[in-house]
């Protein structure tokens, strides 16, 4: 058998994905639909890892002298006071010397646990409190000591993607601890809530979040200590660590830990307790991560993962790969944010499949610059990213000339070919055109997906036309460990769906006929789509309210997604139940669906339909593009203003003219996508002024409850001048 990545089957039978089971459905759901192309037995086969610290082991046993993790150095500051930055240079680190930092730290954290370091005034216990879960196995009261320490508590990281977060994690995995993400961009709020929620005492944190943390400290109780990511200057740990040591916290050092963690009487070795066979079935169903939903609704919720549940997810999507991508040497690009669960079970992925992974600078406007010198095979991505890149190509062909005109045909005969064929190369416009543009992401793109949210077919096929590539969409959330159904990057028809059902999962969809969704639609059943399997969440942490809301009493998680299954397997995602609303009249408007339609003009950064039960339309909130914002003006007021003067251009998009050419492009849009009537923006705001960090979750989704709250006068505004006779 296939250990590690594997292509789609040669003979494969694109009009049969995924199955419905004969004999499941009942009246008022579909039938239970399941993988056709892959049985679950191939994820539970006795050669794969049933942990992830056997499926890391497993990997480094295989290639120990392969670079698991690629970062850019950094130049040494041209003054004193100058920050250092980034170099053209790749610094790697092998599989193996990964294992032995993992190792050290795991170590040094059951050492701080035994010298009760981690003892709180707050709990009655003097260790940290295990997290546990109903129906969960954990160590429990006696919890059998490794080395003389307990288990089962929680580990906060806080930092941007780089290598010393996932040697933290790899270290939680490996010695019976809870990895805790906290958001990078949510701030101290969330991070005291995470804190206490959980709770949490130890944090590993970059230097520049220290501060915040030692300001929560106070009200975080169970908060013993901070280990800095980072090796700061000696005044600078000095100022730091009188101050960790006024609120009660101790003040780390992660290179220190890892070398404490090396010495002899140190030194424990990772895994279960050998020779006690229960440790073994403990291990694979225990508690290995909690991770908070970023939510768009609320305080995040702390959903419970399972190793069972991260590994079963990870070898799913292992399982049907590009052949082109098997069996080599291979680099994913690391950018999307580590604390949500899509892009950490891509490096579960990556790891199990033996690949590298290129850690970029963290700042998404040096993307490009990261990716050509990373020069990934593999990258993943949402629809806010690749919509922008869709927006620069379609303006390119809109701006005429002859680069205009041959891009323009470039394009089109691709296109034609891709929908005719199944082939995304073209030897004359790959050669003359389209290796520019692929060269813009490094040069060796085999495959990119994307998720989060739908990628509309039009952005879909340009990716796969410009960078000559298999693009596949997927579907999945924090609680299905960021997959549930994955497309097929040579699948014509995969286009504008998320494929077909993973093998790690079940689905089926079950009435929502309120919004006129049903299994019984035609000419594919519709509905919210419900899942259960090996990589569901057992529920939400100290929430058994949500948990039965969520969870049925048959195992079936309900997602909230409305779903339809085409007639070879595939799951579209067509509507989502709290994205919904009902306008006065009571006509039901999709809001997401909405905005995937109209944010493609590459005049917007971003944009927000909204709707209100008691009023008759829709207005917008729009962020737009400096570049294509300068050329409105001109055209609609006659005054040029470059990109770069944002002040100036700030000023004149709030003019009514251009209000009015901008409702008037959106109706074009309306038009030529057939929309409803009521599907139509009535009014809307212009700004050049990005939407603040806490209107955005990490993966870019707007929370709609703090963008309505945070700009009530400009909605309000918006619905004054529409409703008033409005700008048209």
């Amino acid at each position: 058998m296939v250990v590690g990545l594997e292509a789609w089957p040669a003979n494969i039978d694109y009009s049969k994905q995924s199955i419905e089971i004969p004999g499941t459905k009942t009246e008022g759901q579909s039938g239970i639909w399941k993988s056709a192309v892959f049985d679950v037995e191939k994820l539970t086969a006795p050669d794969e890892p049933k942990t992830l610290t056997q499926l890391f082991d497993d990997s480094v046993a295989r290639h120990p002298n392969r670079s698991l993790f690629l970062r850019r150095g950094l130049n040494p500051p041209s003054s004193l006071n100058a920050e250092p930055t980034f170099s053209n240079t790749l610094i790697p680190t092998t599989y193996a010397q990964v294992q032995t930092r993992r190792n050290n730290l795991g170590s040094a954290l059951l050492a701080l646990e035994r010298e009760g370091r981690l003892r709180s005034n707050a709990t009655s216990s003097a260790s940290p409190l295990e997290i546990t879960h109903p129906g969960i196995p954990h160590y429990g009261n006696a919890n059998r000591a490794k080395a003389g320490a307990r288990r089962g508590w929680a580990v906060g990281i806080w930092s941007k993607n780089r290598e010393e977060w996932q040697v933290v994690d790899l270290a939680c995995q490996a010695y019976g601890l809870v990895g805790v993400s906290l958001y990078e961009t949510l701030g101290p709020d969330v991070a005291k809530y995470i804190t206490n929620h959980c709770p949490l005492s130890i944090i590993f944190a970059s230097a520049n979040h220290i501060p915040s943390l030692l300001k929560i400290a106070p009200e975080c109780p169970t908060l013993r200590v901070v280990v800095s990511m980072d090796n700061l200057a000696s005044a600078e740990h000095n100022v730091l660590s009188e101050w960790a040591s006024s609120v009660g916290v101790e003040l780390l050092n992660l290179e220190e830990l890892e070398k404490w963690g090396q010495q002899g009487d140190v030194a424990t070795a990772p895994g279960p307790i050998k020779g006690i066979p229960e440790e073994e079935e403990l291990d694979r169903g225990r508690i290995v991560t909690i991770s908070y939903t970023s939510g768009t609704t609320g305080d995040p919720k702390g959903v419970v993962l399972t190793n069972a549940n991260l590994v079963y997810a990870a070898i799913s999507n292992a399982k049907g790969n590009d052949s082109a991508l098997v069996g080599r040497e291979w680099t994913y690009m690391s950018y999307l944010p580590l604390s949500h669960i899509y892009e950490r079970f891509l490096h579960i992925v990556v790891m199990y499949g033996d690949g590298t992974i290129g850690f970029t600078t963290g700042d998404i406007l040096r993307l490009m610059e990261d990716a050509q010198l990373i020069k990934p095979h593999f990258m993943a991505g949402v629809p806010r990213v690749y919509n922008r890149i869709h927006a620069a190509v379609k303006t390119q062909m809109a701006a005429g000339g002859l680069k205009g005109a041959l891009l323009t045909k470039a394009v089109n005969t691709k296109l034609a070919n891709w929908r005719e064929t199944g082939s995304v190369t073209h030897a004359v416009y790959d050669a003359l055109v389209f290796r520019k543009i692929r060269a813009l992401l490094g040069g060796n793109l085999i495959f990119m997906c994307s998720g989060a949210a739908p990628l509309t077919a039009d952005v879909h096929e340009m990716l796969k036309i410009c960078f000559s590539c298999d693009v596949v969409q997927g579907f999945g959330m924090t609680e299905t460990v960021g997959t549930c159904s994955r497309g097929m990057g040579t699948d014509i028809g995969a286009v504008g769906t998320t494929g077909q059902i993973q093998p790690c999962n079940e689905l089926k969809l079950v009435d929502v006929a309120e919004m006129g969704y049903t299994s019984k639609d035609s000419p594919n059943p519709r509905g919210e789509v419900c899942l259960r399997g090996l990589n569901i969440t057992p529920g939400y942490l100290h929430n058994p309210k949500a948990t039965a809301e969520t969870i049925d009493k048959d195992g079936w998680m309900h997602t909230g997604d409305i779903g339809e299954m085409d007639s070879a397997g595939r799951l579209k995602i067509v509507d989502r139940l709290k994205n919904v609303v009902k306008l006065s009249q009571g006509e039901y408007v999709a809001l997401e669906k909405l905005e995937s339609v109209y944010a493609l003009d590459p005049l917007f950064a971003t944009l927000l339909v909204h709707g209100d039960s008691t009023r008759s339309h829709l207005i917008a909130l729009a962020v737009l593009d400096p570049i294509q914002a300068a050329s409105l003006v001109s055209s609609v007021l006659g005054k040029n203003v470059t990109p770069t003067e944002l002040k100036a251009l700030e000023e004149l998009v709030q003019d009514k003219k251009v209000r009015k050419a901008v409702l008037k492009g959106l109706g074009r849009k309306a038009k030529q996508q057939k929309l409803n009537g009521f599907e139509t923006i009535k009014g809307i705001h212009l700004t050049l002024e990005p939407f603040p960090e806490d209107v955005l979750t990490p993966t870019f989704k707007i929370k709609r409850n703090v963008a309505a709250k945070r700009f009530s006068k400009e909605i309000d505004a918006a619905y004054a001048e529409s409703e008033s006779g409005g700008v048209l």
